[in-house]
């Protein structure tokens, strides 16, 4: 989805950095860890191996060409800048992103995975927002010390989805870096 013209802007979102990329405890899965830039709140997202990979490969600063780089050499051929990726939305357990994208005076809107946003904003170096409204439902907080953001309720079982995936995460193998 396309949208041109006037951008609505949100106020109620949280800039995050990629905390690292791991697997699950089966081996089976990946998650991207992204962190709270300026606090303690840490939000997970469930992303496929490929997916994962070109995160990795943007945080290690691989220089071979992968598709992400490809959409960025298009938008700077076309004098478009890629302001910054948000995660706005989740329904059904599922995230939804847009890439915000600046463009002869306009804003144009693009709806992403959030993985391929994140790809994207490690190589371009624009900012990874998320809405305190998402982070509240599926995030937690690793220390509530100086921090204003409390964790999530345990009983909520819309959460459970995200509950299982973190409790099944690989903490000994540290996949990531950070931004």
């Amino acid at each position: 989805m396309v949208g041109l013209g006037e951008r609505e802007v949100f106020s109620n979102m949280v800039e995050m950095v990629v905390a690292g990329v791991e697997t699950t405890l089966e081996g089976t899965g990946y998650v991207v860890v992204l962190r709270e830039k300026e606090g303690h709140a840490r939000f997970p997202i469930a992303v496929g191996f490929a997916e994962a990979r070109a995160i990795k490969t943007a945080l290690r600063g691989d220089p071979w060409p992968q598709p992400h780089e490809l959409i960025l050499n298009l938008l700077r051929s076309f004098g478009a800048v890629l302001t910054q990726v948000e995660i706005r939305t989740l329904a059904g357990g599922v995230c939804h992103a847009r890439l915000c994208i600046y463009w002869k005076g306009r804003w144009i809107e693009v709806t992403c995975r959030p993985s391929d946003g994140i790809a994207l904003a490690l190589r371009s170096g624009c900012p990874i927002l998320v809405a305190e409204d998402v982070l509240a439902k599926a995030g937690w907080v690793l220390s509530c010390i100086g921090s204003s953001r409390p964790a999530p309720p345990v009983d909520d079982e819309s959460l459970a989805i995200f509950r299982d995936f973190v409790n099944s995460l690989n903490l000994d193998n540290h996949g990531g870096g950070s931004r």
